[in-house]
């Protein structure tokens, strides 16, 4: 368990807990694993999008929680591709991680989510996978993320908040199922699709507020 601990980490806490009972179960040729990014979120369209004629600079503050708690591993990896997100967003003039002049701040928490009862079945469905030897089974783990945003355009301005849900599924096996989601080879290029149209609705949802600096 402590290995795949550590494995999760490097993968930004992408994968099921029963992960680990698939990979020590599974000969290695049925261990493959991929990677579907939802598609119920999906892109901001461009009829969606909204621009800010004349943008400011903010303060990010973001961090990657585990069930609310702070991911001191997975912060430190996810935290440049969130970076470059919001400032690919082009509703801030500049986006650094210390103050700014008039106090503005963005602060983003990226929650990864337990539901237990997922969880509890997709520990007997690699259970039954593992028995097979991976011939006749598989597992679908689903990760729920919800993301938080609250902006403050200015120091003792109301902030402005909005949440975001996204999911990641990852499967193991040949588990035969249609999964509502697009494809990735990659672990981290699945991540980084996934934080960025998290982190591109958001902020565009914050930068459709009335109150945002016009």
């Amino acid at each position: 368990m402590l290995k795949f601990v550590r494995f999760k980490s490097r993968l930004v806490s992408m994968l099921a807990a029963a992960a680990a009972l698939v990979m020590a179960t599974i000969p290695q040729a049925a261990q493959a694993m991929k990677f579907f990014v939802a598609n119920a979120l999906g892109e901001v369209k461009p009829e969606e999008k909204v621009t800010t004629p004349k943008p400011k600079p903010v303060q990010v503050i973001f961090e990657f929680q585990r069930d609310g708690k702070p991911h001191a591993g997975a912060t430190k990896q996810v935290k440049p591709w969130a970076l470059e997100d919001v400032k690919a967003s082009g509703n801030f003039s500049e986006v650094v991680e210390g103050p700014v002049a008039d106090g503005a701040l963005l602060s983003i928490k990226f929650n990864n989510l337990i539901i237990k009862d997922e969880l509890d079945k997709t520990k007997k469905q690699a259970f039954g996978a593992g028995l097979g030897f991976g011939l006749f089974g598989g597992v679908v783990a689903t990760d729920h993320y919800v993301v938080t945003f609250e902006y403050v355009p200015a120091t003792g301005a109301a902030p402005i908040r909005t949440e975001v849900k996204h999911e990641l599924y990852s499967k193991y096996g040949k588990k035969d199922v249609e999964i509502p989601g697009t494809e990735y080879k990659k672990a981290n290029d699945a991540v980084k699709v996934l934080v960025r149209q998290a982190l591109d609705r958001g902020i565009n949802n914050i930068a459709a507020d009335p109150a945002f600096p016009r």
